[in-house]
């Protein structure tokens, strides 16, 4: 076990990158030398070194030495700064390349100047009535880092109703379709044809009819192999205003690794949802790819929708800068009253610079870190840094109970054998890990002493914590924490609860996975 460990940790993958590095300067200088002396007929010298050499190795050391302080000094988590140095130590030019395409996703100017004004258009909408301080009471600091770093507020008087499964959040979704009357907003990762979304459809086009606005945005690098690319100019025929998120360009960008993953739909800015639940039939068990598939969703009504309206909107005008939405047409003047206890907060989160820190992630470890008698966790992946894996397990050492339920039957192999690697450093601090048995968990639960709990879009993995745009509900004290808790329990005995030895992976797919866990923070 000594030797395995010592063969492939990052210390030794480190030295083999190193000398991967070498023998491929080694093979460069030797076509160099070739090249040269058959123009020449002679290899030219540079005291004892050839030239061809010489190059290499300038080259090398500069543009490593230049681009390793650059890595050093930026602001980027620790596992970001080691998967990079890691490619650069096996191949600094090519690494650099990469290093200077794909880590900074930047804007052009003219998309920083249109979501510059949108943001000044939005604000007005996102101003905090009422900062719920009274009623938060010691979890007044948790919402007021929501709404500082994500322009989200806090309402009271909204009311939240937990949908357990695919199938609950699309009957439930559909009644309330039926119900509409002046527009209906939908952005979803995936949309695919089937029962789900061809029912649906039906629905959106009579809701045209009556009169009734729908725009749709999906995600277009999502769904490429879901629907063929004329689907978004089909809708458009069919009367829906669609548009494609961040459209697949040949061009070499960062901005194609953010993409849009939120599940929401608004309803005459009145009633929302919000979940883990796409439009494909596998989401509602009428197909089982994967087993059983168990996800759920919100359904949110009340003042709270204004955030997940202004967060469709603002979205929708940053892919079209000639179409700037009026957001008053949208935002209702007044909104139903809930005699509900407890407070929710809709939020969205997404990659640097729109959003200037991870709120997600300091959200989840805020809920970890104030923990008092247990947290439970849903997530089809488990592919955390190093600060939520410590943070899970110095809750569990202090007594909190921490239970986290992921899939047994994995939709990515390797992501599958890399959330399991992860398992053993939390089994030991006494974190309670169990796989469901029947199929695949795609909710995105978190819940806490039933008292606090989000439900959104969020997995734990860097695509979510890092590159995604997201969103989710932070709830304190609402009645549907209950139902969340009741749901949750009833998840463990389908599951098998995984000890060190259960979770044990052969040989290869511990290479395999070592390797994955080392750029999983870039990808």
């Amino acid at each position: 076990m000594k030797l395995i460990k010592m063969l492939f940790g990052r210390t030794a993958l480190t030295l083999l990158a190193i000398l991967l590095q070498l023998l491929v300067s080694i093979a460069l200088v030797w076509a160099i030398d070739l090249i040269i002396t058959a123009a020449t007929g002679d290899t030219l010298l540079i005291g004892p070194y050839t030239l061809s050499s010489f190059i290499i190795a300038a080259a090398d050391i500069l543009i490593a030495l230049v681009v390793t302080v650059r890595i050093v000094v930026r602001d980027m988590s620790p596992d970001e700064k080691m998967s990079w140095l890691v490619v650069l130590v096996f191949a600094p030019i090519i690494g650099s390349l990469l290093y200077a395409f794909f880590s900074h996703p930047y804007l052009t100017r003219t998309k920083a100047l249109l979501h510059m004004d949108i943001r000044a258009r939005s604000e007005k909408y996102l101003v905090s009535k009422d900062d719920c301080s009274y009623a938060l009471g010691e979890r007044a600091r948790s919402s007021r880092f929501i709404y500082e770093t994500s322009a989200s507020p806090p309402y009271r008087y909204s009311a939240v109703e937990y949908l357990p499964s695919g199938e609950e959040f699309w009957k439930k979704l559909n009644e309330e379709l039926e119900k509409a009357e002046k527009y209906i907003f939908m952005e979803y990762f995936i949309i695919e044809s089937g029962k789900m979304w061809d029912e649906t459809e039906s629905i959106l086009r009579r809701k045209i009819a009556e009169g009734v606005t729908v725009k749709v945005m999906y995600d277009d690098i999502g769904n490429l192999t879901h629907m063929p690319r004329r689907f978004c100019k089909d809708l458009r025929k069919k009367g829906i205003d669609c548009l494609r998120f961040n459209p697949l360009r040949p061009i070499a960008s960062a901005v194609y690794n953010n993409r849009d993953h939120r599940k929401i739909t608004v309803i005459d800015g009145k009633t929302a949802f919000v979940g883990g639940v796409n439009f494909a039939d596998c989401y509602i068990n009428e197909t089982h790819p994967l087993g059983h598939w168990k996800d759920c969703a919100l359904m949110v009504r009340g003042a709270a929708v204004q955030t997940l309206t202004v967060m469709f909107l603002t979205a929708f005008d940053a892919q079209d800068a000639t179409r700037l939405e009026n957001y008053d047409e949208f935002v209702p003047e007044r909104y139903e009253y809930f005699d509900e206890e407890g407070i929710v907060q809709p939020f969205g989160d997404g990659p640097r610079p729109l959003y200037e820190t991870h709120v997600a992630e300091n959200v989840i470890l805020d809920m970890i870190n104030g923990a008092k008698k247990y947290i439970y966790i849903t997530t089809p992946y488990l592919i955390i840094n190093n600060n939520l894996s410590s943070a899970l397990c110095r809750a569990a050492i202090s007594g909190v109970d921490v239970r986290i339920v992921t899939p047994r039957i994995p939709d990515k192999k390797i992501v599958f054998w890399i959330t399991r690697r992860n398992y053993r450093k939390l089994l030991e601090s006494g974190v309670k890990i169990y796989e469901y048995l029947p199929g695949f968990v795609h909710a995105k639960t978190y819940l806490s002493d039933d008292e606090v709990g989000m439900v959104g879009t969020i997995n734990m993995d860097y695509r979510s914590l890092v590159h995604h745009y997201e969103c989710g509900v932070w709830m304190y004290k609402t009645a549907c924490l209950k139902d969340i808790r009741r749901d949750l329990e009833s998840l463990f005995p389908e599951c098998e609860q995984m000890t060190p030895e259960s979770a044990r992976l052969s040989v290869p797919k511990r290479v395999i996975s070592a390797l994955g866990s080392l750029f999983a923070p870039m990808l």
